[in-house]
């Protein structure tokens, strides 16, 4: 049909080539309107929804966790409540991403490794959508024990599959271990009830702060990523699997800021110097935030931003620019989308047309 309408996955940010479909937010064979949010997906550094730009029925191309080169097809929009036979990606975007037979959707890859290994696509009936993942699958079950007991290697060293690597499980030094980190487990739970990773629960989280000289009262789990030149102020919360890269430039944190888990801060980014295959420098400036902010988790803070005093940067927002005082931030890329209002200790996000 020469009236089909395809959704392309899109080039979020610089130096994006693939993106992963996270879910569909409208289900296969649906009626849509154009600008209706269709799926959710995400590169390595943001999560951002993708919107229908035509009305029709909506068929999906691949699925769930499926990764997808920037500008090959998601989806079709057709005008006709009948998932087309073939859907090819359009000329301009390369060779298609999934191949359609009957009833059944083959990812590309999927269809390229079944034509390679000579696969009778009737092993897949029943399935609508075939991955790659499920092709490859099927093949490690058809080599069966033989190819799991194929010669390993580790640090160069040949590996003997017969020779007793159990023994280091009755070790004396790791029933130490085992008793002393569970201890120490026994303990964060009658006290705190909590349980943490390993290295919070051997490095106490408030003297991993003073051993890098933030201010204090300031915390900061041993899983979060310290790099370069940090500054953090007083009474500050930086939480677990978070990054702090001041690697060519400072990173400066006021007082009672608040990183959340797997939240970013970078002063510094490499991709003109990648691209450009080492041409151009890599970009360096400082990036500063307030005192009395709240940067939500897995929220990323671009090089050379300024974000002032008790802002609010909302979950997953990727955030690069210079922001007054009492901004309330989100999306990818971020904008002030209103503003923090402190009354009588209470505070209230207000959004702005």
């Amino acid at each position: 049909m020469s009236d089909l309408h395809y959704v392309l996955a899109p080039q979020e940010s610089a130096g994006d080539d693939h993106v992963r479909l996270v879910e569909w937010s409208i289900a296969d064979g649906s009626q849509v309107s154009a600008g209706t949010l269709i799926a959710l997906a995400e590169t390595t550094k943001a999560s951002f929804e993708i919107a229908a730009e035509a009305s029709g029925y909506l068929f999906h191309l691949v699925g769930a966790d499926d990764r997808v080169k920037v500008g090959e097809p998601i989806a079709v929009i057709s005008p006709v409540n009948v998932r087309p036979e073939q859907a090819p990606a359009p000329a301009s975007s390369g060779s298609p991403a999934i191949v359609s037979a009957g009833n059944q959707t083959f990812t590309r890859k999927a269809a390229g490794l079944i034509e390679q290994h000579g696969i009778s696509p009737d092993v897949f009936a029943g399935m609508s959508v075939v991955r790659q993942a499920d092709v490859e699958a099927y093949l490690a079950a058809q080599r069966g024990p033989a190819s799991r007991n194929a010669q390993r290697f580790f640090a160069g060293e040949a590996l003997d599959p017969d020779a007793d690597w159990d023994a280091a499980l009755a070790s004396e030094e790791l029933r130490r271990l085992t008793e002393l980190t569970t201890a120490l487990r026994r303990r964060l739970k009658a006290r705190f009830n909590r349980h943490v990773p390993l290295g919070t629960l051997v490095h106490d989280r408030w003297a991993v702060a003073k051993e890098y000289g933030f201010g204090e009262g300031t915390s900061v789990y041993d899983e979060c990523l310290i790099l370069g030149d940090v500054t953090v102020g007083r009474h500050c919360w930086i939480g677990p699997f978070t990054v702090l890269d001041g690697n060519f430039a400072a990173i400066r944190i006021g007082d009672h800021t608040c990183l959340g888990t797997g939240a970013h801060i970078y002063s510094h980014h490499a991709i003109d110097n990648i691209l450009t295959k080492g041409a151009a420098p890599v970009h360096a400036e400082d990036t500063e935030i307030g005192s009395g902010c709240f940067i939500s988790p897995l929220s990323i803070i671009g090089p050379g931003s300024r974000i002032g005093d008790q802002s609010f940067v909302a979950s997953g927002s990727f955030v690069q620019g210079v922001f007054p005082a009492l901004s309330y931030i989100a999306g990818t890329p971020g904008r002030r989308v209103g503003r923090v209002e402190i009354r009588h200790q209470r505070v209230f996000l207000r959004k702005e047309d």
